[in-house]
């Protein structure tokens, strides 16, 4: 008889095999708003979403409750247990202690799922713009607009730079163990994201496809923070209220790091 865990992962495999193929063969990444993300059998998504949110702790081996060892300054306050991992998705379980976070970080590419089992989290996400939906993509300020705002000749070169990202921020969710579906991320949607626990230990499953891919570089793990831009008057009041924010790419934050727990629940072959 196929576990519950083991039944998610062959769904996966199905549901995300060709969108990784694609990716790998040089297919396009569709990392902004403006791609069109690649789930080739909607169904078969939603037959997956729906295995997903039916998962228990019991069903990945965990007890109920489940707690990690008292903290003291040298434990992280993230754990992770590694269920499996192969060119198509990779699956595990993230434990947050309690008011800690797993800082801004991207899926370059990627689907996500994530099925919160225990506690609460806050989804904090953004997407990514084109190079033609944000500054950077054009060469020079608007005429009657950028430049024209006194000081602004500076902030529109910060936003020409390379290593700054103009993103659409999307209202915080939270995440729960009683929500009737898990979050789903897309590759062209809502996938640089901050999680934060907010209600004891947190424990949820994850989901990517494909999988991070740190020796060849093609889909690393960067980490994000959003930072203010030099504005005039004129033109703080002619942005207010627009849905742009910058972020700029950093080292991973010294007070985030993982340990790993052993995985204990059924095998998946």
């Amino acid at each position: 008889m196929t576990t519950k865990i083991a039944k998610v992962s062959n769904l996966a495999l199905h549901v995300f095999r060709t969108h990784s193929l694609r990716v790998a063969n040089g297919g396009a990444v569709f990392s902004t708003v403006a791609a069109v993300p690649t789930c080739d059998d909607p169904e078969a998504l939603k037959h997956l979403l729906a295995n997903v949110a039916a998962l228990t702790l019991h069903d990945v081996g965990l007890d109920s409750p489940f707690s990690l060892p008292p903290p003291n300054q040298l434990n992280a306050p993230v754990a992770y247990m590694h269920i499996t991992e192969n060119e198509v998705f990779s699956m595990g379980m993230f434990v947050l202690r309690p008011g800690s976070r797993i800082p801004l970080h991207g899926h370059p590419g990627m689907f996500g799922v994530i099925r919160v089992m225990q506690g609460s989290l806050r989804c904090r996400s953004f997407t990514p713009l084109s190079h033609d939906e944000s500054p950077t993509g054009a060469s020079s300020p608007p005429s009657g607009s950028w430049e024209d705002c006194g000081g602004t000749a500076v902030m529109w070169r910060l936003a020409a730079t390379s290593d700054l990202t103009v993103a659409e921020p999307h209202a915080d969710r939270l995440l729960g163990a009683s929500d009737r579906l898990p979050c789903l991320l897309t590759p062209c949607r809502g996938n640089l994201h901050e999680l934060t626990a907010v209600e004891g230990t947190v424990v949820f499953l994850d989901i990517l496809s494909p999988p991070y891919d740190h020796d060849l570089g093609t889909r690393e793990c960067l980490f994000y923070r959003e930072i203010d831009l030099p504005t005039s008057s004129k033109l703080a009041s002619q942005t207010q209220g627009s849905s742009r924010v910058y972020l700029t790419e950093i080292n991973q934050p010294g007070d985030y790091w993982c340990e790993l727990l052993p995985y204990h629940g059924p095998p998946i072959s």
